[in-house]
């Protein structure tokens, strides 16, 4: 063949492999595995850091995981704990004591049984195992579990009222070709769950979406599929589309939009929650620790306007990081007074420049716009007061890290999953690696300590109620408002109303879907 026609021949081939893998590319990128029939689809947020049971701390993360692994104990959707692998418990030596039965003939979803002696063994690998799980930080006065028979016994070295509480955090799992429960999982092992329902395939860090399968003991239930899309547009567009069957927690004026274009083909449900907002203040800053100064920010923030004008009535403005329907909440009222807040920055001598300017914070939040937009109103309010506030944007994974590391001068954010006053100590007690803020008051560390090993729910609550008082006074952290829970649901989708939302925003209500 002469060299031309060569040379045309092989760019001839070499269009059509580049053909070929075009086509694979977008064939890879448009394709997407059959879901099986009846299949549910709902959108999320975003997607969670992690479905390893160990590290899930977010809010995604703990909802999908309460589907996909169980416990000794469960909260229902009033946050009362409940048994689950467990049948009952008793309470021994004044609290310090528990004892956990095991229901018979429990099965993991490879058919492997759970006795006592794996979830004793599970328990421990979260509170002591390497390395030691976030949530270890709930259980402050372990001692050790032992199993003995069909029985879990947990040593406390002193007591916790809330400990059947606090359990339904720590998921049974094993690896697959392990038979050690509840060890730290590496990126790639296979997670066999023991909840209702299994992931397929299997995804430690889920990024599009996940599809969940219900077990065989989930008579009825129809699969479900999450899709994560933080575009609120987007959303909007497949509700409009009818491509998903729900969407939780629509950002508020989107929300409002479709109840007014959209109310002929969906139902919302909107039921009061515990899911609590706050302003964090880090107290190891030099200005920060000036209790004046945070109680200058905290006047000068306009709750009831923002709560009626931007979050659309969505929200209750909060009296306390425990919200009005936990038994132990002690309700303290917050003022709008930004002519106090003036006076006491110049009382503590901080007055304003030339330009007005009395003080520079960095304020840490994300680009999602909730928190962006809060962020903004935030600057607007303490600009008035002189204060001016740097927003340091960085993305969610990033954010949460550097809260965790005190890496912050301010930042808002919200806490889920809060049933009763054990969350005060988790944030507020000086050892706590939940107390984000530095605070440290050797009073409070007492009642909190004496709060929850105090058996009486009377007594406890006056301690709790001395814990909140104090806590308003000092304000290491500042309680803006408390979500409520909101699913918007196609109208044809029966069996879920309101009244049987979580109040923690859980997702096990769409499984009753029908």
């Amino acid at each position: 063949m002469p060299p031309k026609l060569k040379r045309v021949a092989a760019l001839g081939k070499a269009r059509v492999i580049i053909l070929v893998q075009l086509v694979t590319i977008f064939s890879a990128g448009c394709t997407r595995p059959l879901l099986p029939a009846g299949t549910l689809t709902f959108m999320v947020d975003r997607p969670p850091p992690t479905l390893n049971p160990r590290q899930s701390i977010d809010a995604t993360g703990q909802r999908i995981g309460a589907l996909l692994f169980r416990a000794l104990t469960r909260a229902d959707s009033n946050l009362t704990p409940q048994a689950d692998l467990a049948t009952d418990w008793e309470v021994l030596e004044r609290g310090k004591l528990w004892k956990f039965r095991m229901k018979p003939n429990v099965l993991d979803q490879a058919g492997q049984p759970i006795t006592a002696q794996d979830m004793a063994q599970c328990l421990e690998n979260y509170v002591r195992g390497k390395p030691v799980s976030p949530l270890a930080a709930a259980f402050p006065y372990w001692t050790k579990a032992l199993a003995l028979k069909d029985t879990i016994s947990i040593e406390l070295r002193q007591p916790d009222v809330y400990l059947a509480d606090n359990l339904s955090a720590l998921k049974f799992f094993r690896l697959a070709g392990t038979s050690d429960p509840c060890v730290e999982p590496k990126p790639h092992d296979l997670i066999i769950g023991s909840g209702g329902y299994r992931a397929t395939p299997w995804i430690m860090h889920p990024e599009a979406e996940i599809q969940l399968l219900p077990v065989l003991t989930q008579a009825g239930a129809r699969p479900l599929r999450f899709t994560f899309v933080p575009d609120d547009n987007v959303k909007v567009l497949n509700l409009m589309r009818g491509s998903v069957d729900g969407i939780e927690n629509l950002t508020l004026t989107k929300t409002k939009w479709a109840q007014v274009h959209l109310a002929d083909r969906y139902r919302f449900l909107e039921r009061k929650g515990v899911v609590s907002a706050y302003l964090a203040f880090n107290l190891a800053d030099p200005v920060l620790a000036n209790r004046a100064v945070r109680r200058a920010i905290a006047l000068a923030i306009p709750r009831e306007e923002i709560v009626r004008e931007k979050l659309f009535g969505f929200c209750q403005p909060s009296r306390g990081l425990l919200a009005p329907l936990l038994s132990e909440s002690f309700p303290v009222d917050f003022s709008y007074d930004p002519a106090q807040s003036i006076r006491l920055l110049d009382q503590a001598g901080y007055r304003a420049d030339k330009n007005g300017v009395r003080l520079k914070f960095k304020f840490k939040t994300t680009p999602v716009r909730e928190g962006y937009e809060t962020a903004l109103i935030f600057q607007d309010a303490l600009r008035k007061i002189g204060i001016e506030l740097e927003l340091d944007l960085v993305e969610p994974a990033v954010f949460i890290a550097s809260i965790k590391k005190r890496k912050f001068q301010m930042y808002a954010s919200r806490w889920v999953g809060i049933a009763n006053g054990s969350i005060l100590y988790r944030t507020l007690y000086s050892e706590s690696p939940d107390n984000r803020v530095s605070y440290r008051d050797a009073e409070m560390d007492q009642w909190l300590n004496q709060a929850n090993s105090e058996p009486e729910a009377a007594k406890r609550k006056v301690l709790l109620a001395k814990v909140q008082r104090n806590m308003a006074e000092d304000l290491p952290y500042f309680p803006l408002w408390y979500w409520d829970n909101l699913l918007i649901l196609k109208k044809e989708l029966g069996g879920l109303t309101a009244e049987e939302l979580s109040l923690s925003g859980a997702l096990e209500p769409l499984t009753h879907l029908r």
